[in-house]
């Protein structure tokens, strides 16, 4: 292989969801008991590494240590704010999908 410089990504990325489990079992606990003794749904928290929920979220971030944003920094800004994504309008037309397909318009 030819040593070629190697470009750093400036973009922030996400911890890999099995990082996040590792860690907290490494700190003496399970996702499922993690969420219990916050008072979420037992599965909240396993539903936060695939999908944003922010209670379980901020319990995560609490426990690990580890502010949102560096958490998931395509979920969070550096405030803990929530980072909204903006679907192309084309892509959801809504009105257009419930549209009956006979009769008038």
């Amino acid at each position: 292989m030819r040593a070629a410089a190697r470009e750093i990504d400036p973009r922030p990325t996400t911890w890999h969801a099995e990082l996040i489990k590792a860690a907290i079992r490494m700190r003496g606990t399970t996702l499922t008991k993690l969420a219990l003794d916050h008072g979420l749904d037992e599965s909240a928290v396993r539903a936060a590494l695939v999908r944003r929920q922010p209670e379980a979220d901020r319990v995560i971030s609490l426990f690990l240590g580890v502010p949102l944003h560096e958490l998931w920094p395509d979920r969070y800004d550096e405030s803990g704010g929530r980072i909204r994504h903006v679907r192309d309008e084309n892509s959801h037309d809504r009105a257009g999908a419930h549209r009956l397909t006979s009769g008038a318009r």
